[in-house]
């Protein structure tokens, strides 16, 4: 039997997984500064003339005037429809430097990881060197003695998260302290072993339970077939085709000039968190992204440039409100059917990437949060922004 996830449930699996497993206690919250004079909500680009705006513009213009009073230093959002196109990007890149946010600025996309990753898994399947329902040690022999599983793990519970696989962030924050976590780089082997120094959890067969660390296990089923690093094969699936060149694993580099910047607090003092060590090569929540390139994959693959339809389809199955391989679903009273994409959440930023099945909406958006926000305040962004797409969507017919 298949669980069918509510929309608060949905986010909560990208929320818990990596915010509120790594954000240590905070203290106090620290308001973002305000936006530069030129960037009065006025003067959005991309916003219609007032007596022609769709209402779907109203929608996300209220909704990134409320997460601005909240305290975020950035909001960036871009909605493609048949009865029209909107975007704006308002706030400042760093506190530092108070440069006006741009509307292709990357971020981290976090969780959203996900779907590129699952992308690629897919790919596999299409030529037949990975079936779903096989268990994951034919392909990696090493998962039993590492993670010791109760029972069969098949590749397509590992994709929906019914694998039962330890979340290997709540492993880490229980041994290690925000300030540890952020400087420390992991290898694929490292984050599996602090998921297998975690207990399974009791749960029936086929229960959903979101974890980080199926996603490591994909990676390294990908690796192991492709005999190429998660991000390079990222790159040649996903990237390169479609021509994002705002995207990519995070690796060792240095944040650019288009980079928004991230902030924490450790004790009292406001830290820049942008890039941090522990998502470098994080194949569930290490992407790097822009607004406009998060869309272009959307349509990119619900178009069939990605994946053949059947296998799009595939990563589909269940519930109008669910999560498939890879993929979260919400409702879409338009078509009595469901969106698609995902929500991302790691420190500093929340994301959001949904589409329509038909092809003709798609809406991402990315904020960078404030520092110091409290973990609870997480599962209610998530929820708002989850909310506020789906109006908008909605709207857009």
């Amino acid at each position: 039997m298949r669980t069918v996830i509510s929309r608060k449930i949905l986010f909560r699996l990208a929320a818990v997984a990596t915010a509120t497993a790594l954000v240590a206690p905070l203290v106090g919250c620290t308001p973002a500064p305000g936006p530069p004079e030129e960037q009065s909500s006025a003067a959005r680009p991309g916003t219609p003339e007032p007596s022609k705006k769709p209402a779907f513009v109203g929608v996300l213009e209220r909704y990134a005037d409320d997460l601005q009073a909240g305290g975020a230093s950035a909001v960036i959002m871009q909605i493609k429809a048949r009865t029209g196109e909107w975007s704006t990007a308002v706030g400042v890149r760093s506190h530092e430097g108070q440069e006006r946010v741009q509307l292709a600025d990357q971020v981290q996309i976090g969780d959203i990881t996900k779907a590129m990753v699952a992308v690629s898994v897919m790919k596999l399947v299409e030529e037949g060197q990975v079936e779903l329902d096989d268990p994951i040690a034919q392909y990696l022999p090493e998962i039993g003695t590492v993670l010791s599983p109760p029972g069969p793990v098949t590749v397509r519970s590992v994709l929906n998260h019914r694998s039962g696989i330890p979340e290997y962030w709540d492993a880490l924050r229980r041994v290690s302290t925000l300030n540890e976590l952020i400087a420390r780089t992991m290898s694929h082997a490292d984050r599996l072993a602090a998921a297998a120094g975690a207990p399974w959890p009791r749960q029936r067969p086929e229960e959903f339970t979101y974890s980080g660390s199926n996603y490591v296990v994909l990676a390294l089923l990908v690796e192991r077939l492709r005999g190429r690093g998660i991000g390079e094969v990222l790159h040649s699936d996903i990237v390169e085709p479609l021509g994002l060149d705002g995207t990519h694993l995070m690796g060792g580099e240095n944040a650019g000039e288009r980079m928004v910047h991230a902030y924490s607090l450790l004790g009292l003092d406001r830290v820049d968190v942008t890039r941090p060590a522990m998502y470098r090569n994080a194949p569930d929540s290490g992407m790097i992204s822009t607004v406009p390139d998060l869309n272009a994959f959307l349509a990119a693959l619900v178009g069939g440039k990605l994946l053949k339809p059947a296998t799009f389809q595939e990563m589909l199955k269940g519930g109008r409100e669910d999560y498939g391989l890879g993929l979260m679903k919400i409702y879409d009273e338009c078509s009595n059917n469901s969106y698609f994409g995902h929500v991302g959440d790691v420190l500093g930023y929340t994301s959001l990437a949904m589409g329509s099945l038909d092809g003709s909406r798609q809406l991402a958006m990315t904020v960078a949060t404030p520092a110091g926000s409290p973990p609870a305040s997480f599962n209610a962004l998530g929820n708002q922004m989850l909310d506020a797409a789906s109006a908008a969507l909605n709207q857009a017919c």
